[in-house]
């Protein structure tokens, strides 16, 4: 069986045979990429947004324990900026610029949380099908364990590279890919994937940050460069925040050109309300609506 490609969590180490994996399969798990007091800091900020209340940009479904919160989107426009750290950390973005290069931007960031019972599987897909004419993918940081048989995510590997119907994709063997909190899995935004509910778990809570390569959305007219000038600001914003919460700590600092300099005298709560004022509207997923059982060759090992 082909199972998740582990990438040492250093971007050196992101070589051209760990490249060739990742592009032939379509994911790859790096363990351990998340510093432990950034993920303490990130489950701090989830906590009060789990309240299940019905507010734009989070989903609420019912649970054996009441409502509770199931997504979350906007993660930099809550009021907390905390993931916007994620942004600015070298053990994050090296990798991303490894995959993605260095003109790169988050066209938009999410959170997937599963609890107990919730009934909430999610259906198979692809993240955005487009012309593969430069490089974008998704990135999932995980805060809690996604345990084998527990709704960890199912990829079908090497479907990126196909062009077959998400429904034919969705029929063919798939690998489940466990993670410990802490671990980070990055996949092809076309490579097909799903995932169950989640039984046995209490909670278990993913960020996704979503990259796209400035030539491809412009090539493919995807995004326009103001849409995109307006979403890179975000790496220069995260760079301020992560030096003045974090002094003294480790900065990864963009290769690119910074959109904004105004942006550098004016706080970053107010750099982020300017940017989420104007609004970028992802392109769709690409869902099968059949509920299709995954053909599981096997589950790739946490060790």
């Amino acid at each position: 069986m082909r199972g998740a490609t582990e990438v040492p969590a250093r971007s050196a180490l992101f070589d051209a045979a760990a490249r060739e994996t990742f592009e032939r399969d379509g994911y790859a798990r790096l363990p351990g990429l998340i510093p432990p007091p950034v993920l303490e800091r990130l489950r701090g900020f989830f906590d009060p947004l789990l309240v299940a209340d019905w507010v734009p940009h989070k989903a609420v479904a019912d649970a054996p324990q009441g409502k509770v919160v199931t997504n979350i989107g906007r993660l930099f426009a809550w009021g907390d900026p905390a993931p916007l750290e994620l942004l600015a950390l070298p053990e994050i973005m090296d990798v991303a610029t490894a995959i993605c290069g260095d003109d790169l931007f988050v066209v938009q960031e999410f959170a997937v949380i599963k609890n107990r019972g919730d009934a909430t599987p999610v259906l198979w897909h692809q993240d955005m099908v487009h012309g593969r004419s430069a490089p974008c993918f998704a990135m999932g940081l995980y805060l809690d364990d996604a345990e084998p048989g527990e709704g960890a995510l199912r990829f079908v590997p090497g479907s990126h590279l196909t062009g077959e119907p998400i429904c034919a994709l969705a029929r063919q063997p798939a690998v489940e890919v466990p993670a410990k909190a802490g671990d980070v899995i990055v996949h092809d935004m076309m490579v097909a994937h799903s995932s169950e509910p989640m039984e046995g778990n209490a909670l278990r809570r993913v960020i996704y940050l979503e990259f796209l390569s400035v030539e491809l959305a412009l090539g493919e007219s995807i995004y326009t460069r103001e849409e995109i000038d307006n979403r890179r600001r975000l790496l220069f914003a995260a760079r301020r925040y992560r030096r003045e919460t974090v002094p003294g700590g480790n900065c990864f600092k963009p290769r690119q050109r910074d959109p904004s300099p105004r942006d550098r005298k004016r706080p970053v709560r107010e750099v982020l309300a300017d940017i989420y004022a104007r609004s970028v509207q992802p392109r769709p997923a690409n869902y099968c609506f059949e509920r299709i059982p995954a053909r599981l060759d096997g589950a790739a090992s946490n060790e």
